[in-house]
C-alpha cells in the first residue's frame, strides 16, 4: 500500500512539474494549451504554447524515426525472404534437372540409296480458269460503293476463281455472300484509279461497268458512282463539276445528276435537281411497307419540301415511283 501511494505521489508531482512549464493560465491569452482550463481564453489563442509545440515537434520526430526503422527492418526481412526463395528455386530445378536426365545415345544410320523405289510424279500444271457462258461476279456488296472499303482489284466466281483482275482497279463491286437482288451475270461495277479533273480543281474516281474482258460500259469519266438496285436497274451518279459527298448510312448525297439505268432495256429514269443543286438519295434494304401489295421499295429521294419519290419494283419486277406528300410521311 505504501508503493503505491509513492507511485501515485511521483505521477502527481510529475504532472504538476509539466503543467508548470506550459502557459495554461487565463491571463495569457495569447496562448492554445492544452492545460488551459476549459472555457479559458488561452484555450481558443492563435498562437501554440510553447511546452506544447515542443511536445508535438518531439512526438513528430519520434514518429518519423520509428517509421524508418519498420521500414528498415521490413526491407531486411525482404532481402533475406528473397534470397532464401532463390535458393529454394536452384534447389528444386536441379531435382528436376536430375529426374528428366537420360542417358544421350548417337547412332550412326548406314547411307542408303533410295532412287530405286523414288517413283516420278508428273507434274501439274493450272491452267487458265475456263469461263463458263454465265458467270456470277463476286467482289465487294454491289449496293455499297458509298463505304469505300473494299480495296479489292479483282471479280472472283461462285468457286472462288479469280477471272478479271487489274491494276487499274482501285475497288470492285458486284454479288456479295448471296445473290437477292438477282445482280446481272458476266459483268461487275469498278471504281477506277482513273481520275476526272472537276472545276474547283480536285480529282474524282471514275465508276464504270466491265464485261468479263474489262470492256467498259459507260465509257464516261463523269460518272464517280455507279450501284446496284436489283435485276437489270443500276443507279448511276455523276458530278461533272461539283464534287459528291459520300454520307452515313445507306445515304449517297450531293450528286448533280442521278438517273435509274436499266442495262438491259437501256432507258432511264432521271431524277431532278429540284429547287437545289444536288439530288440526295438513300438505299433501302429491307423493312419499310408501301402499303400497295407486290410494290417493294429500293431508292428513296426526299425534296427540299419534305415530299418524298419512292421507287419501287412492282410485280412484274418494273420500277415504278409512289410520291408521297410530306404530311402523309
Amino acid at each position: 500500500m505504501k508503493n503505491f501511494l509513492t507511485i501515485v505521489l511521483l505521477l502527481f508531482m510529475v504532472q504538476v512539474a509539466n503543467a508548470q512549464s506550459h502557459v495554461a493560465k487565463s491571463e495569457y491569452a495569447r496562448y492554445n494549451c492544452r492545460f488551459a482550463p476549459k472555457g479559458s481564453n488561452n484555450a481558443e489563442g492563435k498562437l501554440m504554447c510553447p511546452a506544447c509545440a515542443k511536445e508535438n515537434e518531439d512526438a513528430r520526430k519520434k514518429k518519423i524515426a520509428d517509421d524508418k526503422a519498420a521500414s528498415d527492418l521490413n526491407k531486411i526481412k525482404n532481402e533475406k525472404l528473397k534470397a532464401e526463395n532463390a535458393i529454394a528455386f536452384k534447389k528444386k530445378q536441379a531435382e528436376v534437372t536430375a529426374r528428366n536426365k537420360v542417358t544421350e545415345v548417337h547412332v550412326t544410320m548406314p547411307k542408303t540409296t533410295a532412287t530405286e523405289n523414288k517413283k516420278t510424279e508428273p507434274s501439274v500444271k493450272k491452267g487458265p480458269v475456263k469461263l463458263a457462258k454465265d458467270i456470277e461476279l463476286y467482289a465487294g456488296w454491289g449496293m455499297g460503293m458509298f463505304t469505300h472499303n473494299s480495296r479489292t482489284n479483282f471479280f472472283l466466281n461462285e468457286n472462288k476463281d479469280t477471272v478479271l483482275k487489274s491494276n487499274d482497279y482501285l475497288e470492285t463491286y458486284a454479288v456479295w455472300r448471296e445473290n437477292k437482288n438477282n445482280f446481272p451475270k458476266n459483268i461487275g461495277i469498278v471504281l477506277l484509279k482513273e481520275t476526272n479533273k472537276i472545276s474547283n480543281g480536285r480529282d474524282q474516281n471514275v465508276a464504270d461497268i466491265v464485261d468479263l474482258k474489262g470492256k467498259r460500259y459507260f465509257n464516261d469519266n463523269t460518272i464517280s458512282t455507279i450501284f446496284h438496285l436489283a435485276d437489270d436497274y443500276f443507279v448511276v451518279c455523276k458530278s461533272p463539276t461539283l464534287p459528291e459527298w459520300r454520307s452515313y448510312g445507306n445515304n449517297y448525297t450531293g450528286y448533280e445528276n442521278v438517273e435509274i439505268y436499266n442495262l438491259k432495256t437501256k432507258k432511264s429514269i432521271k431524277l431532278d435537281k429540284d429547287a437545289g443543286r444536288f439530288v440526295s438519295i438513300s438505299i433501302y434494304v429491307g423493312g419499310r411497307k408501301m402499303g400497295d401489295p407486290g410494290l417493294e421499295p429500293f431508292l428513296s429521294r426526299v425534296y427540299i419540301n419534305y415530299d418524298e419519290d419512292v421507287y419501287c419494283l412492282n410485280v412484274n419486277r418494273e420500277m415504278v415511283v409512289k410520291k408521297i406528300l410530306k404530311a402523309d410521311r
